[in-house]
């Protein structure tokens, strides 16, 4: 697949004709030139395609790597990351890294062209796979690294990482011992906490000025995409139930903002509380193309933020370090840093915006307010009017045509301006230039869901006593690596566990794998274990996938005949219904939600159609929200 790139020179496809990138114009237009007649001309960005290459080949996935081809593919990520930037005087410079790195030249051309091509980690990696090194040192060994890591690295001598290891070489020699694989000792490294070793190499004060960061500029933010923050929270609406608008409680928002620009990259709303899975819809919805969700809620306006961001910012929830965004992080060359404990207003950039769209929703009827003091005698379960849909083009047309386009006290300008700054250029700072969209958006999702290691039986693959199974399972049936039951990777959507993303190891890609029994409905893994939790209840034992599905549909069957629900009951049926942040890109939108009119129904039982003369465009307006 090619990659899309709006930087200049780069060669784009213009209904099927190659052109020329030469320019970016604004946020969302760029200034081509048609090869073959040089004719300019200036195009949106929507309506440019990659100039797709048949003959490469997909990249690997980051999950079929093992961890000495991730350590390895970083080591050469370190190497190459300084010449990336270099136009004029490369050539020398690769001579100059060969000649520090003992390399030969021809190689480091051929990891540079690897990398630039796609700018994925697993490019890197080697083709070969090497014998795993062992992790465990010798006493003494381990105490040199220690002794290094606490006298040379973690002083203000400030010694660099290949200094630090050239010092733990030597020590390793004058007692005769093995000396551990750089790779080793950096990993040592990177353990050690990120405060520490600022407030250790460059002062108490360095160290307070980034980890206290409260007000004014937020480090390392000085361009569009350098830092995104990600926080969640619990908002101040109830909502009510599409089909009875009977109130079936609060929400809980995901949310990205940059903080250069204040623009919001990104959010994901659900009724589940805070989860990885959260947090990966969030990243997904912050780095891909806004305009198919914004077409799906019927909002007018632009979005113009996608793109790979270089920092993630984020509290310590558990959440946050998964092993799902950490492989996603190291793949696609995304940093994450951490809040640090303890010190609850860094981060603030976030919070503040959080709250900011906590009040807006005040005006909402079924808000709780923030306290129970601005409640009062307040009854928010029976004021609620807005569903989880309604919300979902609330917030966006909030963000998009409120939020955006008003004069934000912290950067003095609204903030798509400073966006648009930050792209094109504002006084002598130079714009970074529109941002290449991912050139995989299936994959970047599908590299967001949730994974585990499974066995492929006879039967197929077993998640949660549920059977998947297709023929591209057979070569793996019982396969055996190194004398014992071989694990593959797969993966699931938590929305829709009616069917896998199995890894295959020979060709480095998902395959989709179904149920093995097709006439079983799709259900979400919330459902799964309220099934389970149903049968628990009454003293039975989840046996098998026919047990639970069967318990599943007993559980519908409850809630659609109660005359009164409760509003458990309600929430339950609504987190059944689709949920069209969680669509997987390239397949069939969600319907889009009403427009927010409603029609004038007439009975005409017993009368001619005719004798009512109404004009078409009379219609009974109403603010939903």
């Amino acid at each position: 697949m090619g990659k899309l790139s709006f930087r200049p020179k780069s060669t784009v496809l213009v209904h099927g004709k190659p052109w020329r990138v030469v320019r970016t114009v604004s946020p969302t237009e760029v200034l081509l030139e048609e090869a073959g007649t040089h004719r300019k001309e200036v195009f949106d960005i929507a309506d440019l395609k990659a100039d797709a290459n048949p003959g490469e080949a997909p990249p690997p996935a980051i999950d079929s790597l093992d961890e000495d081809d991730l350590a390895e593919a970083r080591r050469r990520l370190e190497i190459i990351k300084p010449l990336l930037s270099i136009g004029r005087g490369r050539t020398k410079a690769i001579d100059t890294a060969a000649a520090e790195y003992g390399l030969g030249r021809r190689t480091i051309e051929r990891w540079l062209h690897n990398y630039e091509a796609r700018e994925l980690l697993s490019d890197l990696a080697p083709q070969r796979r090497k014998r795993p090194m062992p992790t465990r040192l010798h006493a003494e060994v381990e105490a040199l690294v220690a002794k290094v890591i606490e006298d040379f690295y973690l002083t203000k001598q400030n010694l660099s990482p290949r200094k630090a290891y050239e010092t733990l070489k030597r020590l390793c020699a004058g007692i005769r011992r093995k000396r551990p694989h750089e790779e080793t000792f950096r990993r040592r490294l990177d353990a050690v906490p990120e405060e520490l070793k600022l407030r250790r190499r460059k002062g108490r004060k360095a160290a307070r000025d980034r980890f206290a960061e409260v007000k004014g500029a937020f480090p390392g933010a000085d361009f569009p995409l350098a830092v995104v923050q990600i926080d969640h929270t619990r908002l101040d609406i109830d909502l009510v139930d599409d089909d009875t608008r009977q109130p079936i409680g609060r929400p809980n928002l995901t949310l990205a903002i940059d903080v250069y620009s204040r623009m919001v990259t990104g959010f994901y709303l659900s009724l589940d509380p805070p989860n990885a899975f959260s947090v990966g819809m969030c990243i997904a919805h912050s780095a891909l193309d806004k305009d198919a969700h914004l077409d799906r809620l019927g909002i007018k306006g632009r979005w113009p933020v996608w793109g790979l961001p270089r920092r993630i910012h984020a509290d310590n929830g558990k959440e946050f370090h998964s092993k799902t965004l950490d492989k996603v992080c190291q793949q696609y060359g995304i940093a994450i840093t951490w809040r640090p404990v303890k010190v609850p207003n860094y981060g603030g950039h976030i919070e503040r915006f959080l709250g900011t769209t906590a009040r807006e929703l005040h005006a909402i009827p079924g808000t709780t307010f923030a306290n129970t003091r601005d409640r009062g005698e307040y009854n928010s379960a029976k004021q609620a009017v807005i569903t989880l849909d309604a919300l979902e083009r609330w917030l966006t047309q909030f963000f998009v045509g409120v939020y955006h386009q008003r004069v934000h006290s912290g950067i003095g300008c609204p903030p798509e301006e400073q966006w648009r700054r930050g792209i094109m250029g504002h006084g002598r700072h130079k714009g970074t230039g529109l941002h290449d969209p991912i050139p995989d958006p299936r994959r970047f999702w599908r590299d967001l869901l949730p994974y585990t290691e499974r066995l492929v039986r006879r039967e197929g693959i077993v998640w949660d006593k549920i059977s998947y199974f297709s023929d591209a399972l057979r070569p793996w049936i019982n396969a055996r690596k190194g004398g014992r039951a071989q694990k593959f990777i797969v993966r699931r959507n938590p929305r829709d566990i009616s069917r896998l993303y199995f890894l295959d190891p020979e060709i480095g890609d998902y395959l989709e794998i179904p149920y093995r029994d097709l006439a079983k409905p799709s259900i979400s893994i919330w459902e799964y274990r309220e099934a389970e939790r149903f049968l628990r209840d009454q003293g039975r034992a989840a046996e098998n996938e026919d047990v639970i599905f069967a318990a599943r549909e007993d559980m519908a069957r409850i809630v659609a005949e109660a005359k009164t629900e409760t509003r458990k009951a309600r929430r339950t049926r609504q987190r059944r219904k689709p949920n069209a942040q969680v669509t997987e890109p390239g397949t069939a939108p969600v319907a889009a939600a009403p427009s927010g009119r409603l029609s004038l129904v007439v009975d005409n039982t017993g009368r001619q159609a005719d004798e009512f003369d109404i004009p078409d465009d009379i219609a009974i307006t109403f603010e939903e929200l």
